[in-house]
């Protein structure tokens, strides 16, 4: 006795369809999840931001005599907050890297 057409076709697209929706076994990971291989672009970025930071701050400072509120701390804030915001976000670059 020969099946229907129909019925053959509706069997082979539910088998289609189980086989695109059933999600397949993960493959199993001997090696134990540990922190990244390479971390020297975080330390880079890190230290490159600290130093940016420090040498900002310290070219603020003797511009302005030591005293970064004075009459010249304004013109001193202005031209080096940029270089701060720099300083800063390859800080939290490297720290960001560094944590995962």
């Amino acid at each position: 006795m020969r099946t229907k057409p129909f019925f053959r076709v509706a069997f082979i697209a539910l088998m289609l369809l189980l086989a695109v929706t059933t999600p397949a076994q993960a493959p199993i990971n001997s090696a134990p999840a540990g922190p990244p291989k390479n971390r020297a672009l975080g330390w880079f970025f890190a230290v490159f931001g600290a130093v940016i930071l420090l040498l900002t701050l310290a070219c603020m400072l003797a511009l302005t005599d030591g005293h970064l509120w004075g009459e010249d701390g304004e013109l001193a804030i202005i031209c080096g907050s940029p270089t701060l915001i720099l300083g800063g976000v390859f800080l939290w670059l490297g720290s960001r890297r560094l944590k995962r």
